[in-house]
């Protein structure tokens, strides 16, 4: 676990000093940065999940709202900062490790920027599908947003005698799974 940081090129990284106290720093950066890599995947994960179910709540696909460009850049910013410390002569020297954190902290400010620029158009979406035009009104979730909803409740829609064919099927559905 301790040479995670020197696979990755033939010249191999140096081994921190043989002290106690710096192997364990050395071995706790590593367990940190993997748990920041798993962190990071497991929230993308939830939000690019969500963003899908609430723009296809209000009538989009939901995909082309949970990508977005910060995505794509993010691991070109990673890989590019590997480059810079895998091609440099010395690894310690200032400018390299300038040139990783710059590349880190535009790959950050590109993962900000994307999801920023992907909730305004989720925002935006769900402030046109809001909006109250003569006849038309809101969709629900899984409703066809061409079919206007009416604003007066007709005698249909006291009708107990009348189900739904969907949620009859989730009540039976619902019944079966509680007596099993």
């Amino acid at each position: 676990m301790a040479v995670i940081g020197s696979i990755s090129s033939d010249q191999g990284r140096p081994l921190p000093p043989s002290g106690t106290g710096a192997a364990v720093g050395y071995i706790l950066a590593n367990l940190i940065l993997i748990a920041t890599i798993i962190g990071l995947a497991v929230s993308a994960l939830i939000w690019g999940r969500g963003t899908r179910q609430l723009a296809e709540a209000h009538g989009s696909s939901g995909r082309s709202y949970s990508r977005h460009w910060g995505t794509r850049l993010f691991p070109a910013f990673i890989f590019l900062g590997a480059a810079i410390a895998w091609l440099a002569a010395d690894r310690t020297a200032p400018a390299v490790l300038f040139g990783q954190a710059a590349m880190r902290i535009l790959g950050a400010a590109a993962l900000i920027g994307g999801m920023l620029h992907s909730r305004a158009r989720v925002r935006r979406l769900i402030a046109h599908a809001n909006q109250v035009h003569a006849g038309h009104y809101p969709p629900f979730a899984g409703q066809d947003p061409a079919w206007p909803l009416s604003p007066t409740p007709t005698s249909e829609d006291w009708n107990a005698g009348q189900w739904d064919p969907d949620v009859q099927r989730d009540i039976e559905a619902r019944r079966r799974r509680d007596t099993t």
